[in-house]
Formats: C-alpha cells, sequence, structure tokens
C-alpha cells in the first residue's frame, strides 16, 4: 500500500504542503497502515528543516531511512517525505498501539529540541494535519512516549512528543467544532465503552430516537462510525484488541478525558440520550471506582 493521498490531504486542511522528491514511490510498499504516530525530532534548537529532512531522508546510526512520512517544520509547513513504511517506531510494548510496528504505523516527525516551548503556530498545524488524517482514515492517534515508554524492561525508550497526549487527542477532536466526543479517545477506549454498550442493549443499534423524537443523537451516529472502524481495526488483526486490556479504572479516565473536550452538561445531555433508562447504571458504574 502507498498513501498517494497524503499531501492532498493535508492541503485540503488549508495547510501548506511541500512535496518532497520521490516520495511517492519511497518507503516498502509492506505497508497495511491503521494508526497515526506522533514524534518530534529532538534535533537541536538552531536546526533547518534542510538538516532534519536530510536526516530522515538518509537515516541515522540506528534507523534505516526513509524515518517517516511525514515531517512538520517549525514553520508550521508539512513536508511529505514517502508514501510506503518508514523506519520510525519499534513493535510497541504499550500504549494504543501495543503489539503494531511500522508496518501498521504512519510517522510524522515534528522539527521540536529537547525542552523547546511549543509555538501555537506548529502546534496548531500538528492538531489540524492529525485531525485531516483522522478524518480521511478513521485510524486512532498515539505518541511515540505512549508506544516505547520506560518501566518495561527495553533499552530503547522514547519520551516524545513532550506535550500532553490526551490533551493533544482533545485538541484534535475539537479541533472541526468539538461536534463529537468520540475521537478524543484512544481506540482502546473506544472498544471498552462499544463493547460496554452493546453488552447493556444499546438502543443505538436499533435507530433509537432522542428524547423528543426528533432523531439520531450525534454520540449515537458517531458510534456508527467507531463500528466500522474497529471492524476494519480487527480485520487488520491489531494485537492492542480483544487482550491485555488496561483497567478498569484507566479505561474511565480516558472516557472522563474524552467527554472534557464538551462543556459537561452537553456530555451528559448526549450521554442520556444514548443510554436512556440505563444511565443510572453507567453513572453507578463510574462513581463506584472513584
Amino acid at each position: 500500500m502507498r498513501l498517494l493521498w497524503l499531501a492532498d490531504v493535508l492541503r485540503s486542511a488549508g495547510l501548506t504542503v511541500h512535496e518532497v522528491g520521490g516520495w511517492r514511490s519511497r518507503g516498502s510498499t509492506s505497508f497495511d497502515p491503521h494508526g497515526i504516530m506522533c514524534h518530534e525530532t529532538r534535533g537541536s534548537l538552531r536546526s533547518t528543516d534542510a538538516g532534519e529532512i536530510y536526516v530522515l531522508l538518509h537515516g541515522s546510526a540506528t534507523a534505516p531511512p526513509p524515518i517517516a512520512q511525514l515531517y512538520l517544520s517549525r514553520t508550521g509547513h508539512w513536508h511529505v517525505i514517502a508514501s510506503g513504511r518508514c523506519n520510525h517506531v519499534r513493535v510497541g510494548w504499550a500504549g494504543p498501539f501495543k503489539g503494531v510496528g511500522n508496518s501498521g504505523l504512519i510517522g510524522i516527525e515534528a522539527q521540536h529540541a529537547l525542552g523547546e516551548p511549543w509555538t501555537n503556530r506548529q502546534y496548531d498545524s500538528y492538531v489540524r494535519g492529525v485531525r485531516a488524517l483522522r478524518d480521511r482514515t478513521g485510524w486512532g492517534i498515539a505518541g511515540h512516549k505512549e508506544h516505547q515508554p520506560a518501566g518495561y524492561g527495553h533499552p530503547s525508550v522514547k519520551t516524545d512528543p513532550s506535550f500532553n497526549m490526551n490533551q493533544f487527542r482533545r485538541d484534535v477532536a475539537a479541533s472541526s467544532g468539538g461536534e463529537n466526543i468520540m475521537p478524543a479517545l484512544s481506540d482502546q477506549e473506544q472498544e471498552q465503552l462499544l463493547k460496554f454498550a452493546k453488552d447493556n442493549n444499546y438502543l443505538l443499534w436499533h435507530g433509537a430516537q432522542k428524547p423528543d423524537g426528533s432523531g439520531r443523537t450525534d454520540i449515537r451516529q458517531h458510534f456508527y462510525n467507531i463500528e466500522g472502524i474497529l471492524t476494519e481495526v480487527k480485520a487488520n488483526q491489531m494485537t492492542m484488541l480483544g487482550k491485555d486490556w488496561v483497567d478498569e479504572q484507566q479505561i474511565i479516565d480516558g472516557v472522563l478525558n474524552g467527554l472534557g473536550s464538551k462543556d459537561l452538561d452537553d456530555a451528559a445531555t448526549a450521554l442520556r440520550a444514548a443510554f436512556g433508562d440505563r444511565i443510572g447504571e453507567l453513572a453507578a458504574k463510574l462513581t463506584a471506582t472513584t
């Protein structure tokens, strides 16, 4: 598979995009992506785009080229490096893409030094670009530090990107106006909430109406989208699904973080409309773990 639509999708989001020569045929075709991985280069504060892109094209002592499909400059401009598989991660031992490696993940390298503050211009461009990719694909989002964190006995641990990934996912979800709750959740958290809904005879599967009978709620429609995404994810045999779940408290924390991207009253209204008479059971389940 080659992602020949990358430049067009980013441009359609109003972003400035540069196409690095040869990108359409660069990278291996042994590539079946189903996730977005966020990185930062951790280069010098005085690094140039040319220097950073040279490394992505030619590799380093620890990573053969190409290193990432996309590069985000401090200017907020995007550079498309490759359309095929690149070498930007190891097979992850944690996070939303546990058990997944380069063949299943698209990599974004943002020009950024250790300890450097994120400018609004670059951070906002990062959010908009990832939102465009997610809108095009439905893929989940993770940070390198979530994929290869310390504490698991592996030598190659990561701490990038330096921004808070939960906040980043909320910002991505809100960047289209904040209409949907669910995109702020990781794929794993979405799967857990989806399973809970189905196990409790969630009315949305039968086209349930809003309390006033006016039609489907936003959250209900988004659940339909998630079901399709998860069906595709399972078909691709992502090992993060179906086993090694994080504990219930982490799931609930993730759900509440996602709901935090909406006004609390709006979130409560959407959940009440979706869960109907079973909203009390949901409330009891949440409060029992606090």
